[in-house]
């Protein structure tokens, strides 16, 4: 790990006596008789094979910082798992000594190791236990696909910390919707309608999150709406995600972590933000909408059915009024005094076409005998 001069000072040593006049190299060489001359060998360090040294001293010495945990237990109250620190090896220091050691000949280094803390301490996650708000919105439990893909969802969202600053992502939480990561087929809007397509369902859950999130007061940073309205929220207050180009997302703007808690109880879904009690918002905030314009259905689009008899009707899909909605925040006082009216944003909703099956079945007449 470290390089000598022995080949330059061989090299000044030969070019002694070597220049000027015969005599003079003459005199210089017999001199060197009664006053030698001493040359010093120099160690000096290899930086580029100490710190290949040192690297491959890593997996040996270093340790990943654990985060501490938290999570609701069956009595509801947080139970919090400590973390652990980390190590990791100071190279730079770590250098120095190797380098110091050397000059001294010394044949042992300690190596310099440096703490690392996890982001998330049991100290800091004690600090965020306080409710900054609440929502709960009800599902069909006996829509088994359904409440099977609202469970996968939001496991993978419960229990998730944000940090100070970091924007949440619905998409990045819940993963992939495939039948790998455990979601199943269930009705979802696809351009209006209504098909099966595998997640259908998960959009209940970005809005349950949503309406917390804006209770909360804390920033959105991207929501859209459904193409229709929906049956768990009132118009403008609903939150869809698809693939990867439709998300849900919002920013702890707060100066400590936030933790998520999410969950199913019966045919209700509740999700929670905690915090830090001085993130509380100081003033109580709802929500209210105003329709700007109706949009009426198209006209029933009418399918003939020559396994029906004549004249019958049978209304396979019905038909919905659309509309334009504008969404309010509302900010009361202590006293529900209303102090301000802001507005949060606009939803278009679209109408649906009734279809309606027609039997074009033409009845036999049977003869009479008599």
């Amino acid at each position: 790990m470290a390089s000598n001069n022995v080949q330059e000072l061989i090299d000044k040593a030969y070019d002694i006596g070597r220049e000027g006049a015969l005599f003079d190299r003459y005199a210089v060489i017999t001199k060197l008789k009664k006053t030698p001359q001493n040359f010093q060998i120099s160690y000096l360090p290899d930086k580029e094979k100490i710190f290949k040294t040192i690297d491959s001293l890593k997996e040996k010495i270093e340790t990943t910082p654990i985060n501490a945990t938290m999570k609701k237990d069956k009595m509801q109250s947080f139970v919090v798992t400590p973390g652990k620190t980390g190590t990791q090896i100071n190279k730079d220091k770590t250098f120095e000594a190797i380098q110091n050691a050397i000059k001294k000949k010394e044949s042992k280094v300690k190596i310099i190791v440096d703490s690392i803390n996890p982001q998330y301490t049991k100290n800091a996650l004690a600090e965020i236990q306080t409710p900054l708000a609440t929502y709960t919105t009800k599902f069909n439990r006996y829509d088994k696909s359904r409440t099977n893909n609202l469970q996968v969802a939001t496991s993978f969202i419960d229990s998730s910390l944000v940090k100070p600053g970091e924007t949440f992502s619905v998409n990045n939480a819940i993963k992939s919707r495939t039948a790998a990561n455990g979601y199943q087929s269930a009705h979802v809007i696809v351009n209006g309608q209504l098909v099966d397509g595998i997640g259908g369902g998960i959009c209940q859950v970005a809005t349950t999150l949503y309406n917390a999130v804006m209770i909360a007061d804390l920033k959105v940073v991207e929501r859209h709406n459904h193409s229709l309205t929906s049956t768990y929220v009132s118009p403008g207050r609903d939150a869809t995600v698809s693939g990867s180009y439709l998300d849900f997302k919002f920013q702890n703007t707060t100066n400590k972590q936030l933790y998520i808690q999410g969950y199913l109880d019966g045919g209700t879904l509740t999700y929670t933000i905690y915090g830090d009690a001085a993130a509380v918002p100081k003033n109580r905030i709802d929500f209210e909408y105003a329709v700007v314009k109706r949009i009426s259905p198209p006209p029933e689009k009418v399918t003939e059915d020559p396994t029906m008899d004549l004249g019958k009707r049978k209304v396979t899909t019905k038909a919905k009024e659309g509309m334009v909605v504008k969404l309010y925040k509302l900010i009361y006082d202590a006293n529900n005094v209303l102090l301000k009216k802001e507005y949060v944003s606009q939803s278009t909703y679209r109408a649906t076409q009734a279809e309606v099956l027609v039997g074009t079945k033409q009845l036999v007449e049977v003869p009479v005998m008599e």
